[in-house]
């Protein structure tokens, strides 16, 4: 989630917001994005801590979850609410409970807002910024209104004046709070009542004749860092007329976030008419603007989400609005997406794997299996890698590939990682002291790109290899060619670190990054490892057969030895053994095994 996002100023001072979570690492995250962004933020891990904690600070906020033991988000609510001290606080819900009840319930307790998890960080500030606004307006009118009620009892001349200027500055405030600062248009608070409005009038449904059109600008940040905050405004601004001028009369146009606009289109014949539009609308923008005798360009990346009768609250719309956005962002720049139910179903499974990876690190649910290496010379096995799995309590085996890429995007790897070496080596070392292993055995270890560009790897390499005593001479660690390619500067000094503790050190995945040769030959790395992809395409056809020799020749000239991955039949194993190449892995020896199968089979050999 992107916390590069700025707080608008405002004139409350420094917020003071309470963050209630029984989940330490829930309570880190939002602590350091709101302070970061000018929070004062104070945390409780439990309900009455919590209260009493309000009561002390009277905050200007509380983001609130609803599970936890002993006293539940609800009960804690309820007892906010019945305190005058602490009544008028706003409360916004922070759950991952995305149940009907569970959210009428919220705002029946007296909760201003529900924000269902997984959320984005700048949905969360927007939120959190209106209801601030909201809660600092209607402060400043209780204000206000005691002023000018003594300023009637004194003045009783002035009252007609004093009232007017009440309501002038309460219809002010209101309307800033609707209204971006920058382009003066609707904000997101504006779109949520009148979606509300419309749900409402509909008796609580959208008609599928509802479209909304997410637009981010592609280039903002770029504009930024170039030429300035200032002309990205201006740039706002621009792309703000400019779109009230080609869009048709009467046409919503809400400012959603810093560089996003909303486009609300009611009775919208068909699908194709909407797409219609989103095109001509990124041709419009693609148009140069001129900024200070500049002709700047950008483009707008469009999401599209059609309502429909099964919505059960008018803000699934901005949800799925939010969906497609992350979507695009892994895409190219001025692309069109049209929102599908499976987008949603995958962003709920990212959020549940990414909560329960921490779980499973802190119960162990993580553990090892093994790949067995295979010379092809002797058919024998010389090393064996360790691949990690993950048996969930509820979900049963998850393989790497649902939640590696997770742990990566969420910065859970670098721990992952160093579960998974502290188990490796623990393991080497009871094979070592039962005397299994000779010296050219290999287990082979994945390091990832992270883990390898951390500053205290070496450090921490150090203490487990100081703790489980192994003999390195078995180890060896495999890193991506693009972990060593992206980090040039330090791969030199570690790998020759590595060499010093006589760990022996493999290039993984080679062929699918962006090989550099004159940097490849610099490199202390003794193995090669030719990407699965590679050997599947080995068949009789000689031009098949070329690049895989080339990967070959390069290593054996570069004075490394060759593994192939992803051997499954017999014909690619001739073909590997053809061209020379020393080791092999993949299913034609078998399924990758548990420690005491892997075991039995080194031993047999």
């Amino acid at each position: 989630m992107d916390s590069s996002v700025s707080v608008s100023p405002h004139t409350r001072g420094t917020p003071r917001v309470v963050v209630v979570d029984d989940i330490q690492a829930n309570l880190d995250f939002l602590t350091g994005v709101l302070t970061q962004l000018g929070f004062q933020v104070n945390t409780a891990i439990d309900g009455l801590t919590a209260i009493q904690l309000i009561e002390e600070n009277h905050p200007d906020l509380v983001l609130l979850d609803i599970k936890m033991p002993e006293m539940d988000g609800f009960e804690v609510c309820l007892a906010l609410k019945a305190n005058p001290l602490t009544q008028e606080i706003p409360v916004v819900f922070l759950s991952a409970l995305t149940q009907t009840d569970d959210k009428v319930k919220a705002f029946e307790v007296g909760g201003v807002d529900y924000i269902a998890k997984p959320f984005q960080v700048p949905e969360l500030l927007a939120r959190v910024n209106n209801h601030l606004d909201l809660y600092a307006a209607k402060r400043q009118i209780k204000q206000l209104n005691a002023e000018l009620e003594q300023r009637v009892a004194q003045r009783t001349a002035q009252l007609e004046t004093e009232i007017g200027e009440r309501l002038y500055i309460k219809e002010e405030m209101l309307r800033m709070a609707n209204h971006n600062a920058l382009t003066q248009l609707p904000n997101r608070t504006f779109l949520t009542q009148y979606l509300t409005e419309i749900f409402t009038q509909n008796q609580n449904h959208f008609d599928d004749n509802l479209f909304l059109l997410i637009l981010e600008c592609d280039h903002l940040q770029v504009i930024n860092n170039s030429l300035g905050h200032q002309t990205g405004d201006q740039i706002l601004v621009a792309i703000a007329r400019r779109l009230e001028s080609f869009l048709p009369f009467a046409t919503l146009l809400i400012h959603f976030g810093e560089d996003k606009f909303v486009i609300l289109l009611e009775n919208s014949s068909s699908l194709h008419e909407v797409f219609h539009m989103a095109n001509l609308l990124q041709q419009e923008i693609e148009v140069p603007f001129s900024i200070a005798n500049k002709a700047i360009h950008t483009k707008v990346s469009v999401g599209i989400v059609q309502s429909n009768v099964s919505y059960e609250y008018p803000h699934y719309l901005l949800r799925d609005a939010n969906t497609v956005m992350a979507q695009i962002q892994n895409q190219r720049i001025g692309t069109i997406e049209v929102f599908n139910p499976s987008m949603h179903k995958r962003a709920q499974s990212f959020f549940e794997i990414q909560n329960d990876l921490h779980l499973a690190l802190a119960n162990q649910e993580l553990y090892l299996v093994y790949q067995s290496t295979i010379s092809l010379r002797s058919n024998k096995i010389i090393g064996a890698e360790a691949l990690v799995r993950w048996h969930h309590p509820e979900k049963g085996l998850i393989l790497p590939g649902e939640f590696i890429p997770i742990a990566e995007e969420i910065g859970l790897i670098i721990s992952m990682d160093r579960y998974i070496f502290r188990r490796a080596c623990r393991q080497l070392k009871h094979w070592q002291d039962e005397g299994l292993l000779d010296n050219s055995f290999k287990l082979q270890v994945n390091l990832s790109a992270q883990q390898f560009s951390q500053p205290d790897f070496i450090d921490y390499l150090d203490r487990v290899l100081a703790e489980t005593q192994i003999n390195t001479h078995n180890l060896a660690l495999e890193i991506t060619e693009n972990a060593l390619l992206q980090q040039n500067d330090l791969a030199e000094t570690v790998l020759n670190t590595l060499k010093r503790r006589h760990i022996h050190v493999s290039i993984d995945d080679f062929g699918t990054g962006y090989s550099s040769l004159s940097y490849l030959h610099r490199l202390n790395v003794e193995n090669l490892k030719i990407d699965r992809s590679f050997v599947s395409q080995l068949v009789e056809p000689q031009e098949s057969l070329t690049v895989v020799q080339s990967i070959i020749n390069l290593a054996h000239g570069l004075g490394m030895t060759v593994t192939a991955e992803g051997v499954e039949t017999e014909v690619q194993r001739n073909h590997l053994q053809s061209l020379g190449c020393e080791f092999a892995q993949g299913y034609l020896w078998g399924y990758p095994m548990e420690k005491d199968e892997i075991i039995t089979q080194i031993a047999a050999a």
